[in-house]
């Protein structure tokens, strides 16, 4: 049997994991750029109507496997296949099942509710992509020499965040100048990608015999010291309101530029013609992205050479002011430039928070890993939880501003819990 001494490790593997890691990318993106406005698309065609709140809802519901991740971290330690490995049946099975959802997602769309269908396809193919991340996660720390980690895995999360960033609009692209037929096309295109991406992992060797945790004694000891609790509140809080600035915003843009009709809750495309929708969708993506790329690189720095306490509350009141930007103007450069100022705000709340969890999870030396993936899985739960209010909020008031502002002070306070946290455990000498 293979242990993690007898493997060597290929640079083909970086290669193959990066693939893989891109495509991810490509899953996510496709969620924030295309299945929005093709669902309005739907809706306009058909004559349906669908709300504001049942956008959220639907986002909401698709991004709860995120929030679950430390059971995925559980399965991929404790169960496997003889011949297959712990990790490699965790990565191909689930993202195969994602793979087939996307290609026949469209086929399915007439048997039902539009909205029900979207809710569970989505919930069906972020299941199986978070599954995969996590195993494959594990996978690369099982078999990376450490002296080669940082480099391995800061060039996987760069591929990651190429595929996020320029997925969707890469397939809008591919859609808009005629080289697919139809929208349709590009979900089947994605589903292959991830298949065969899936079934390069099984080139991977992985170790067949390595030593285990007690995951039932660690995980007794996370749950054991008050700083771990204060941890967990503010991870819980530290994106709240992050899912419901992406997509309102995105939604009061599209609104104040005339290509989606809001009348009260309900939306719909302006024109029959939805090119246009999904190009400036892209902008939009990109624009957020750009913004992101350069808060997290500047907060990192601020960060870990000046104070992490500061990095948090800085962070947290430029994303809640930012947001508001976006009332002052209709003016198409100035709600793009607002846009980035706001992807500039969700970058540093995300290079705040990191290094912050990263380095309580070092209190687990044995656990780190799923103890740092728990923080994150109560990030994406606070998401959406963030979404589910912003549904009802919405649902009853009806207005993008009051949506805004009660989500801002709902963003702050995860300042609370953060602030019970003595800074000598996570500051840098």
């Amino acid at each position: 049997m293979l242990d993690s001494e007898q493997l060597e490790y290929k640079k083909l593997y970086t290669a193959l994991f990066s693939v893989n890691y891109l495509f991810q990318g490509f899953n996510f993106s496709m969620f924030t750029v295309i299945i929005p406005i093709y669902l309005l698309s739907i809706v306009t065609k058909t004559g349906q109507q669908v709300t504001a709140t049942d956008v959220a809802f639907i986002a909401s519901i698709i991004t709860i496997p995120s929030a679950i991740k430390l059971l995925y971290g559980i399965l991929s330690d404790k169960f496997g296949l003889k011949k297959l490995g712990r990790r490699r049946p965790w990565i191909v099975f689930p993202v195969m099942v994602a793979g087939i959802m996307w290609m026949i997602f469209p086929l399915i769309i007439p048997m039902g509710n539009i909205i029900i269908i979207f809710m569970l396809c989505g919930l069906f193919i972020n299941t199986g992509i978070f599954i995969a991340d996590t195993a494959l996660d594990g996978l690369v720390l099982d078999i990376c020499p450490e002296e080669m980690l940082g480099r391995v895995q800061g060039f996987l999360w760069g591929f990651r965040s190429v595929g996020l960033i320029s997925g969707g609009p890469i397939l809008v692209f591919l859609y808009v100048f005629n080289i697919f037929t139809n929208i349709e096309s590009t979900f089947i295109v994605l589903g292959v990608l991830l298949i065969i991406s899936s079934l390069s992992i099984l080139i991977v060797k992985e170790p067949l015999s390595i030593s285990r945790i007690n995951i039932v004694q660690n995980l007794k000891r996370m749950f054991k010291e008050k700083k771990d609790f204060k941890t967990y509140g503010f991870a819980l809080f530290n994106a709240f309101s992050e899912g419901v600035i992406l997509l309102f915003a995105s939604l009061f843009i599209l609104i104040q530029l005339g290509i989606i009709e809001s009348q009260q809750t309900s939306l719909s495309l302006t024109s029959q013609e939805n090119q246009k929708a999904f190009i400036y969708q892209s902008y939009i993506s990109l624009t957020v992205s750009g913004g992101i790329i350069l808060g997290s690189i500047v907060m990192g720095y601020i960060a870990d050479l000046i104070s992490r306490k500061f990095g948090v509350y800085f962070g947290m009141i430029f994303i809640v002011c930012s947001v508001f930007l976006l009332f002052i103007t209709n003016n198409i450069i100035g709600l793009f430039i607002i846009t980035f100022i706001i992807g500039v705000g969700i970058g540093f709340r995300h290079s705040a928070y990191s290094p912050i969890a990263s380095q309580m999870a070092k209190s687990h030396p044995e656990f780190d890993s799923t103890y740092f993936s728990f923080c994150n899985s109560l990030s994406n739960l606070g998401n959406v939880m963030g979404l589910i209010l912003a549904a009802l909020i919405f649902d009853v008031a009806g207005s993008y501003i009051i949506v805004f502002i009660i989500m801002a002070i709902a963003q702050l306070i995860n300042l609370i819990p953060f602030s019970r946290i003595e800074p000598q455990f996570y500051e840098v000498d």
